[in-house]
């Protein structure tokens, strides 16, 4: 009988805990705006890389946050081979102007990677660490009208539009519904 290999499941790493420079190739996948995800990494060269992902891990534990930011963690999705597939960001509260705007959450899968359900997953896992971890019964986000793929992703885990504007849907997700 073959020996059986163990495949770890997709998983969330914090970013200053993934590999760096997979880590690094990763954001280079992405422009500084695409569909209303952010990439402020975007065209840094190493060094500056690595401090952005030391002031990631800051912002995480909500030290020397900027005027009316929130602490926010910032992940790299790893599909089940280990690859580095996409990005995920997770605000940990909001204030007033992420109540109405940009929300809890945004996500982006790398673009040879898009497609396979990848955003769906690491949404999920998003939700379940956003309910287990930082106690958020109900996540808020917001994606634009011109980008179906993605409030499709959230219709799957539960989403509901709450309202829109002329440009973005704004989404709730009850997090308790989320396995």
């Amino acid at each position: 009988m073959p020996a059986r290999c163990y495949i770890p499941p997709m998983q969330l790493i914090e970013v200053w805990l993934g590999e760096p420079e997979r880590t690094y190739a990763l954001f280079g996948e992405f422009p500084a705006d695409e569909n209303g995800f952010e990439n402020p990494a975007a065209g840094m060269d190493r060094a500056a890389f690595a401090e952005y992902v030391r002031n990631l891990r800051n912002e995480a534990a909500g030290v020397g946050l900027k005027p009316g930011w929130v602490p926010a963690t910032k992940y790299v999705l790893a599909n089940d081979q280990g690859d580095y597939v996409g990005i995920f960001n997770l605000r940990h509260e909001l204030n007033d102007a992420l109540q109405r705007g940009a929300g809890h959450i945004g996500y982006g899968i790398a673009p040879e990677w898009r497609g396979r359900g990848l955003a769906t997953e690491g949404l999920r896992l998003l939700l379940i660490k956003a309910r287990d971890e930082f106690g958020i019964s109900e996540v808020y986000l917001s994606v634009h009208k011109d980008n179906p793929a993605s409030l499709a992703v959230q219709r799957h885990l539960g989403a509901r539009v709450d309202h829109e504007s002329s440009n973005e849907y704004f989404t709730r997700i009850d997090t308790s519904a989320i396995a």
